[in-house]
């Protein structure tokens, strides 16, 4: 008994010490590069155990106070190098050199480095994509290459119109902030993709949440920020040049990006990029139609240094893009066939041409900022901003008007915004700004067809405010509010027949202002007052866990084409019908995250819930023969809808040690430097959908999907890196019966009813990807080879509206070479 005592003291007593001794240790050391041993400025040494990122200053010098003895992890990463993992122990102060190689791949920045699935420093759940992943997916869309993150899914409209789907949510929903502009580019419709050029960012965050208030308190699903790559104080030059190649669709792209920087401060950047692609093609037959072509340009000059700063910026992106001929069809009995057919009814030979129907878009933007920072206190900055797009759509036309656009839309939009943060406080960063939006909207009337979107003025005037706290090492507390006047004024005519049976005349009738022919001229005016609200707490454990719990409650209002669509809708081979009488939305959602990184695992999960007041959804309600064809008829309503699901993220790297002889470190240092053998990572997406108005399922809510990935490095040889991919997407089961039926002539002339399954959704499906890399470190040369839908599976998305008339793409060999300088 009495030995069992004297062992519990001695425990007691070393826990004891062991809590009580003080944490004094300095590492501190320099970060250099391996060729020629120079210093590297702003390398970043994320401390696992501590959970915290130090840089390195301009003379590679880097320190790390306040360590315990104890063994450490520490990763360490900076501009075009491979990022290196060192294990180190530490009793006493010491100076640990790190020598990084370069590498063909830009990294993403400081706050990416700790981990892409979790940002510390907020509540909210968020994810990031870095610049190596972006350049991947540099001869694809911006929806593409979200699609990567678990919850985000691709509502598309063929191959070449992606718009990105957040927890269920897309269009006006999610906002698009491209380097500090929130995009404005007619984002209302299903098939309008953004007009941005992917190949501009240096990485990718989206935000899961409403709780990016700086950019507006409208964003229920989310917001996705797009960021270039950071301004270095140094002379160099920077930059990539990608060319690609793929067999289907025959084409390609190339685009370059130059950095110039100067010590002074002052910098130039440049981004060009051109894709042009033919037809793609089915398993067994080619999507007729369905080429595309891209041009883009981003300029940029500023001055910067850490006290102030000015830029001034320029984008150009311009798009012509093929739909699906065997989309369009001319009578009832063609879209009964087409629909209820397993193959398209019209396949031609494979062309370059881009005919009707199809879709051209240009958007311009021109972006002036201004910034101070004031000592003891933060940053101001001003923002300035106007963007201009044009958007076409061509229908299928004959006569006099062959080769006439059916819908052409102006959309010009002015924004400023002043916005302060205080970030010099220990323990509490301030966030605030205002901003003013003026929009026009001005549709050509020479197009010989009722607009489908009217004339109409838009002013927004918007202010926020938020607070971060981290009251200890292991809690981090934030908070924001803003609100937002919004008022619209449209001018627009209405058929007097169809303004009288939705009861216009007696709801609306103040807004008539006169009548021309059978026609009504009407002045609809709206005014929204928008709230928005977020709060949520984080606790973090000693090792690398934590659980953050996030509450947003925020506001939209009903967007121009949810209100004031009247009409066929080319691009789609829809009509489309708006409501004057919709409210705005109102969200309520709670987003939990639970993060864990044990050793070379690292996991999310992330469950939340979704209720959202007044939803407004477009479903399918019948059919409309016009002068044109048979289109189906989709009519937006507004119920209350509940989402609720759960994202998960699943990684497992295998590393060895790398051989001493390749290692550049002080002979007395010892330190274990390891070298990514074999990475395993996994995502799951689930959401559950259901229009609680009526207690059925929600339309369009993205099925069961799970991505896994294999990567091996080094295989075989240095440097080649071999991946294998899977994609597995379950049916979705849970949707409402549109369903309708329509009278068709049969071959005697006799009419026969038939029902349009417009509602059933596509069968499960799972696709293999492989692809092979191979990196020329002293050329800065990477070569990548890759074949998506390996098997040639014959499959069709749920969420592509064109999944009524033919299969998706089928074997795609890509071929692409990366050079970085």
């Amino acid at each position: 008994m009495f030995t069992k005592q004297l062992v519990a003291i001695a425990v007691f007593l070393s826990f004891c010490f062991s809590n009580a001794q003080e944490c004094t240790l300095v590492l501190q050391g320099k970060v250099i590069d391996f060729h020629d041993s120079k210093p590297l400025e702003l390398a970043q040494i994320y401390v696992v155990q501590l959970q915290k990122t130090y840089i390195s200053n301009a003379d590679g010098s880097y320190k790390i106070s306040g360590l315990c003895p104890g063994t450490y992890d520490i990763n360490v990463s900076h501009y075009d190098c491979e990022t290196k993992k060192i294990t180190f122990e530490i009793g006493q102060n010491r100076t640990l050199n790190i020598s990084l190689e370069h590498h063909i791949s830009e990294l993403e920045t400081v706050n990416v480095l700790a981990d892409v699935h979790d940002n510390h420093a907020s509540t909210q759940s968020s994810t990031r994509i870095n610049a190596e992943k972006i350049q991947e997916y540099s001869g694809g869309s911006l929806g593409d290459a979200l699609a990567t993150v678990p919850g985000v899914s691709s509502l598309k409209t063929g191959n070449s119109v992606v718009k990105p789907v957040v927890h269920g949510l897309y269009g006006s929903r999610v906002a698009i902030v491209n380097d500090g502009l929130r995009q404005q580019d007619q984002e209302w419709g299903i098939e309008h993709a953004p007009n941005i050029d992917l190949n501009t960012a240096s990485n990718i965050q989206i935000i899961k949440g409403a709780s990016a208030l700086r950019y507006g308190g409208d964003a229920i699903g989310g917001t996705i920020l797009i960021e270039p790559a950071r301004v270095i104080s140094k002379d160099t030059l920077r930059g990539h040049a990608i060319l690609q190649g793929q067999t289907n669709g025959r084409g390609g792209s190339a685009t370059t990006t130059i950095n110039k920087y100067r010590a002074s401060g002052w910098y130039q950047q440049a981004t060009l990029t051109y894709k042009k692609l033919g037809d793609f093609e089915a398993p067994d037959y080619v999507l007729s139609n369905t080429g595309s072509e891209t041009a883009a340009v981003n300029l940029g000059v500023g001055f910067k240094t850490f006290e102030y700063g000015a830029s001034a910026k320029y984008s150009f992106y311009n798009s012509d893009i093929g739909i699906l001929r065997a989309s369009h069809i001319g009578n009832a009995g063609d879209l009964v066939r087409s629909i209820n057919s397993r193959q398209p009814l019209i396949i031609n030979e494979f062309t370059y041409d881009i005919d009707a129907p199809k879709q051209q878009v240009a958007h311009h933007g021109l972006q002036f900022n201004v910034f101070k920072r004031f000592a003891g206190l933060g940053k101001l900055s001003m923002d300035y901003s106007f963007q201009f797009n044009n958007r076409k759509e061509f229908d299928i036309r004959r006569g006099a008007n062959v080769g006439l656009a059916s819908l052409d839309i102006d959309l010009q939009t002015q924004n400023i915004s002043l916005y302060g943060i205080a970030d010099a406080f220990e323990n509490t960063t301030y966030e605030a700004g205002i901003d003013y939006m003026n929009q026009l909207n001005r549709p050509n009337a020479a197009t010989g067809v009722r607009r489908l979107i009217p004339d109409y003025d838009a002013n927004k005037i918007g202010a926020f405010a938020s607070l971060t706290h981290e009251p200890s090492e292991k809690w981090v507390l934030d908070a924001g509010m803003r609100y937002d006047r919004y008022d619209i004024n449209a001018t627009k005519f209405y058929l007097q027949s169809r303004w009288e049976d939705l009861g216009y005349e007696v709801q609306f009738a103040a807004f008539e202002i006169g009548e021309q022919g059978n026609q009504i001229l009407t002045n609809p005016a709206f005014q929204y007052d928008l709230f928005a609200f977020t709060a949520g707490a984080k606790y973090l454990w000693d090792r690398h866990y934590d659980l953050a719990l996030n509450l947003s409650s925020a506001n939209r209002a009903p967007n121009p084409s949810e209100l004031f669509s009247d009409g066929l809708h080319h691009a789609l081979a829809t009509i489309e019908l708006g409501r004057l009488d919709l409210k705005k939305e109102q969200s309520y959602k709670v987003n939990a995250t639970f993060h864990g990184n044990e050793g070379d695992l690292d996991f999310e999960i992330n469950p939340y819930i979704n209720f959202v007041t007044d939803f407004i959804q477009l479903i399918p309600t019948g059919i409309e023969t016009t002068i044109r064809g048979a289109f189906p008829v989709f009519q937006y309503e507004q119920i209350n809808a509940r989402l609720y699901g759960v994202d998960v993220h699943a990684s497992y790297d295998f590393w060895t040690k790398r051989p001493a002889k390749e290692m550049k470190t002080n002979p007395d240092e010892i330190v274990d430097e390891l070298t990514k053998l074999v990475s395993l990572e996994s995502n799951i997406s689930y959401i559950h959908g259901t229009d609680s108005s009526n207690g059925i399922p929600l339309i369009d809510m993205p099925p069961f999907q799970m991505e896994t990935q294999l990567i091996w490095y080094n295989a075989f040889v240095k440097r080649l890196d071999f991946r294998l991919a899977n994609q597995t997407v379950l049916q979705q089961n849970r949707f409402p019966n549109n369903n309708y039926d329509v009278s068709i002539p049969d071959d005697q002339g006799q009419l026969i009813t038939s029902t349009v399954d417009i509602s059933s959704t596509p069968a499960a499906y799972s696709l293999w990807n492989v692809g092979v890399s191979y990196a020329f470190a002293k050329a800065n040369t990477k070569i990548n080879l890759s074949t998506n839908n390996l098997f040639n599976t014959q499959y069709r998305n749920y969420l592509n509206r064109q999944r009524f008339y033919a299969n998706e793409v089928g074997r795609d060999i890509h071929l692409q070479i990366i050079y970085n300088f």
